[in-house]
């Protein structure tokens, strides 16, 4: 039932990409956005139940069905949410965000540990556009699954790097990731800050918000930048992939890790893929009571 109303809305979506005829009228509420929207929501309906977190939501909560019961993580409070983001004389208004619509956190903690929620305690966990900013991913998801019951569900989703700002970058391999989990992210931290720093120099300059500049100067700022997003500890985009590179990933950290959950559901909606994992009952291995 859940596919046939996916399909549904991804011929609505289709359809809203077409162009009019030259006497049709501009359709008055449906655009792309609600589409993508309503995909979320569709599977928000078929999985999520009972009380759950959310990490990360930020200014874009999920809508939840009725009935599910949420409290949200953020590693910043709500009087240290918006400080990061006034870097490079912007503010979040610079970066498209009403601070108005941010939600503020019922629980203080970082994404990646999970410290103060207990274990097997959560029905689902939410992290929509959070796992690519976890420096360690690896362990941000081992903890995701640590705090959710057997049956409970992890909603993630992540951007597609080829529709978004992060198309110029290298896929992240799981050969890196392994790396920032065994002996810690920092040894990647500077490349990842400067790689982001050639991203927000540039779309700062099509924006007008920075002086454009060329050659070495260019160089000069983007360096300057990274130093600066650093320091700030800027939320960006440590970890890029593909959607072939996230079902490619996710695998590999199952398989590597002998972790226990089952990949319910797999969909492309519109620059993002979301997925539904299961967190299943582990199975006891032969001659364990031996």
């Amino acid at each position: 039932m859940l596919q046939e109303t996916l399909l549904q809305v991804q011929q609505q979506m289709a359809s809203l990409a077409q162009p009019a005829a030259p006497d049709a009228e501009p359709p008055k509420s449906a655009t792309l956005c609600d589409a993508r929207a309503q995909v979320r929501l569709l599977v928000a309906r078929s999985y999520l139940r009972g009380q759950g977190v959310e990490i990360g939501a930020f200014a874009s909560p999920l809508e939840l069905p009725e009935g599910a019961r949420v409290q949200y993580i953020d590693k910043y409070s709500a009087e240290d949410i918006g400080k990061p983001f006034n870097i490079s004389g912007l503010t979040l208004e610079d970066f498209g965000t009403d601070i108005n619509s941010i939600v503020i956190p019922d629980i203080v903690d970082s994404g990646e540990t999970l410290a103060k929620v207990g274990d097997y305690s959560q029905d689902f966990v939410i992290a929509n556009h959070v796992f690519e900013h976890f420096e360690d991913p690896i362990k941000g998801f081992k903890n995701m699954l640590r705090i959710l019951r057997h049956g409970g569900i992890l909603y993630l989703s992540l951007p597609e790097m080829r529709h978004s700002f992060d198309k110029t970058r290298k896929p992240t391999s799981f050969e890196h990731l392994l790396r920032d989990y065994e002996h810690s992210p920092t040894w990647s931290r500077g490349t990842a800050y400067q790689e982001f720093a050639e991203i927000f120099a540039s779309h700062g300059m099509d924006k007008g918000l920075f002086p454009r500049v060329h050659g070495s100067e260019l160089k000069a700022f983007v360096g300057q930048q990274a130093q600066i997003l650093e320091k700030a500890d800027f939320s960006i985009h440590f970890h890029a992939w593909t959607m072939d590179g996230m079902q490619e990933l996710f695998l590999r950290i199952k398989s590597h890790f002998d972790l226990s959950f089952e990949t319910k559901l797999i969909i492309k909606n519109e620059d993002e893929v979301i997925f539904i994992f299961e967190k299943t009952v582990p199975q006891i291995k032969a001659g364990a009571f031996a």
